[in-house]
C-alpha cells in the first residue's frame, strides 16, 4: 500500500532548493517490513539512503533504522540482522493458540520483561560500536520516555545550533532505550534516567519531525517534504475478530492486540495530521495488516520474516519512480561529519 552536548553542524542542509525529513515507525521485529523497503529505496537512490535526506526520525525499531541510515550502515545488513538475529532478539515461537496458550506467553512478562535486551544489544553493538551521537553522518532524532521522571525525551545529534542535542551519548544506548517497550525489554538507564520507547507517545514521529523542523531548525513548512515508512498495521484488525465489545485482560494483551491497536491507530492519525500539513509534499508507504499471517511485534519466525519480506517487495513494486523523485536522491555530496560543518 502507498499512502500518501555540541551545537556543531550535521548534514541538515537548510539552504538547499527544499528540506527532507524521513520519518520510520516503531512496531518491533515488523521492522523487517521497513529495513527491506528501506534496503530497496537504498538501491534506487545509488547511494546510502541516509544522504537523501536532512533529518531522519525513527521511534523504536524505526530509531535502529534511522541510526543505521544517519551513519550509513547499509540497509542490506540491517535486513540481515533482523533475520538472523530476530529469534535471539525476540522469539522463534508462533502466535500462540487456545485460551492456555495465550495464558502461558502473556505470563512470562507478568512478573518482568518478556526478554532481557542483551540480544538485542549484542547486535546493535556489532552495528554502531562505540560511536556517538555527535559522530553520525546525518541528523537524527528519536523519540523516548524518561520512564523516572514520567516525561517525554527526544534524543538529538547536534545537527543545528538551537538543537543542543546529546552528543556524547552512545548510539547503542540510544537505540536500546528507544527499543524498551514496556513489559517486552527492560528500560535503559542512561546517566541518572531511566528511558523506555517512545512508541508510548510517538509510534510514527513524523510529527516529531516537522516540530524539530519548524522549531529548532526554523524552516518554513512550505520548504518541506517528508517521506514516511510504517510497519505492515495499516488497517489493522485482530486475529480472531472483536465481537461483543467484552474482552478483559486476556482478550486485549493475547496476541499483542492491544499495542497493535496502539501501533495502527496512532500511524493512522499521524498519517491523517500531516497529510492536512504537507499535501502533496507527503509519502506514506505502508502495507495493509493481514489478521491471519501469524504475524506480531516480537514473532520472529520463519514464516514472518517471509511474509514481512514480500509485502515490502510489493510495496516497491507499487511506489514509482516518478513519485519517489521528490523524497529521495542523494544530494550530490557526502554529509560532513560532526565537528566539521557542512562543506
Amino acid at each position: 500500500m502507498v499512502s500518501n552536548p555540541s551545537t556543531r553542524t550535521l548534514s541538515a542542509d537548510t539552504s538547499a532548493p527544499g528540506l527532507r525529513a524521513l520519518a520510520l515507525s516503531g512496531g518491533g521485529f515488523l521492522g523487517l517490513y521497513t529495513a527491506v523497503v528501506l534496503q530497496g529505496l537504498e538501491e534506487r537512490a545509488g547511494a546510502p539512503l541516509g544522504r537523501s535526506f536532512d533529518l531522519i526520525a525513527g521511534t523504536s525499531i524505526g530509531a535502529v533504522l534511522g541510526l543505521a541510515l544517519a551513519f550509513e550502515v547499509p540497509m542490506s545488513r540491517l535486513v540481515r540482522l533482523f533475520v538472523e538475529r530476530g529469534p535471539d532478539v525476540f522469539s522463534s515461537r508462533a502466535l500462540p493458540t487456545g485460551t492456555v496458550g495465550r495464558l502461558v506467553d502473556l505470563a512470562r512478562s507478568v512478573s518482568g520483561p518478556k526478554y532481557s535486551g542483551q540480544a538485542l544489544r549484542d547486535a546493535l553493538t556489532v552495528e554502531f560500536g562505540a560511536r556517538r551521537l555527535c559522530d553520525a553522518l546525518h541528523a537524527v532524532i528519536v523519540p523516548a520516555v524518561e520512564v523516572s521522571a514520567c516525561r517525554t525525551k527526544i534524543f538529538k545529534t547536534p545537527h543545528v545550533p538551537a538543537s543542543e542535542g546529546d552528543g556524547e551519548l552512545l548510539a547503542v544506548d540510544v537505540a536500546m532505550a528507544a527499543c524498551a517497550a514496556p513489559a517486552y525489554f527492560p528500560a535503559v538507564s542512561i546517566g541518572q534516567s531511566l528511558y523506555a520507547d517512545g512508541g508510548l507517545f510517538a509510534v510514527a514521529p513524523d510529527q516529531v519531525a516537522l516540530h524539530e523542523i519548524e522549531h529548532f531548525m526554523a524552516q518554513d513548512l512550505k520548504r518541506v517534504r517528508m517521506l514516511s515508512v510504517g510497519t505492515a498495521t495499516a488497517r489493522y484488525r485482530p486475529r480472531e475478530g472483536v465481537e461483543d465489545g467484552q474482552s478483559g485482560a486476556v482478550g486485549w494483551l493475547s496476541d499483542g492486540r492491544l499495542i497493535l491497536t496502539l501501533i495502527s491507530a496512532q500511524q493512522q492519525h499521524v498519517q491523517a495530521m500531516v497529510e492536512d500539513r504537507l499535501g502533496e509534499r507527503y509519502l506514506r508507504l505502508d502495507a495493509d495488516w493481514p489478521p491471519q499471517a501469524g504475524l506480531g511485534i516480537d514473532v520472529a519466525t520463519d514464516s514472518a520474516a517471509a511474509h514481512l519480506k514480500r509485502m515490502a517487495l510489493e510495496t516497491l513494486r507499487q511506489v514509482t519512480a516518478r513519485q519517489l523523485a521528490p523524497f529521495i536522491g542523494a544530494r550530490g555530496r557526502p554529509a560532513a561529519r560532526a565537528g566539521q560543518g557542512s562543506p
